[in-house]
């Protein structure tokens, strides 16, 4: 009697089979899509904060130009001015790459459906500050 059962269990196997890997690939197709868009999140942060401390270096120079011009330090002063050129352009290369990912990163959410990160100015990655346990020193166990 197993005899004959055996072709019957593997025909039902060979129908459901497909049916699985189906359910297994949308499962991993919704789960790529989510892990695309917070890879687009965390890269138009990472380009945000790049810029800012681009601002920052940027103005830091300007006042040392400022200090050299007044001193009459003319290679340094043209040195410094380069430099400013050079980050006031690594600005603009990261305004547009932020920008970019953005857009990409709203796409994403359009096309398949998915929610905004909960925290939409800070990194996917991190947890809030207040969200973390501790423990107070009364509180810790004793072996």
């Amino acid at each position: 009697m197993s005899e004959t059962m055996e072709p019957a269990r593997a025909r039902a196997w060979a129908r459901r089979l497909p049916l699985l890997f189906m359910m297994l690939s949308m499962a991993g197709c919704a789960s790529m899509s989510q892990d695309v868009d917070l890879y687009y999140r965390q890269m138009a942060y990472n380009y945000k904060e790049a810029q800012e401390k681009g601002k920052m270096q940027a103005v830091s120079l300007e006042r040392q130009s400022s200090v050299l011009a007044a001193t009459g330090e003319t290679n340094k002063l043209h040195r410094t001015q380069r430099e400013i050129e050079r980050i006031k352009a690594w600005e603009a290369k990261c305004a547009k790459q932020e920008k970019r990912f953005e857009k990409a990163a709203e796409w994403t959410e359009e096309h398949f459906h998915l929610e905004k990160p909960a925290i939409a100015g800070k990194p996917t990655g991190l947890r809030p500050e207040d969200e973390g346990v501790s423990l107070q020193p009364s509180e810790t166990k004793n072996p």
